[in-house]
Parts: structure tokens; sequence; C-alpha cells
């Protein structure tokens, strides 16, 4: 799979329970989540459209997100990144 595309916000927690455990995950203003894990804070994953219950999110935000945080290896391996 490409980095073309999205993922759900619901496989991107599933994501990150596997690859990042004890992470915080909480609302950032009104548009972006935090992600925070190993001492490191990625303040810019989006919310999505007009605050859908589960947005879609762009393959290349999350593997930015991932690869801050020290877990590309993992989530590449669950969300099927390349």
């Amino acid at each position: 799979m490409s980095s073309f595309g999205t993922v759900t916000l619901k496989e991107i927690q599933k994501m990150l329970d596997t690859c990042a455990k004890g992470h915080v995950f909480r609302g950032h203003g009104d548009h972006y989540y935090l992600v925070a894990y190993g001492g490191k804070t990625f303040p810019s994953l989006p919310t999505g459209k007009h605050g859908k219950a589960n947005p879609d999110i762009q393959k290349g935000v999350v593997k930015r997100m991932a690869k801050l945080l020290d877990i590309l290896d993992c989530a590449k391996r669950v969300l099927q990144l390349s």
C-alpha cells in the first residue's frame, strides 16, 4: 500500500495501542489531536472535516507522526504503509 490514501482515526488508535503502549491521545484545540509517546509530542493529527466521528486521515500525516514518535516500523506493519 502506498503513502497515498487515507486511514481512519479508529485504525490509528488501534495502531497506537499496539505500537505505542502508554501513549497520550487527546484533543488539541478544535482541529487537531495531540499524540505523545516516549517524551515526544505530535500536536497536529487532524480531526477531519466537520467533527466527523471517525475521520479519514492522510497516510502521509500518519507516517510523519509515526516517524516522529519512533514507531514507524511498527506503524508500517500494522497499517500496511509503504
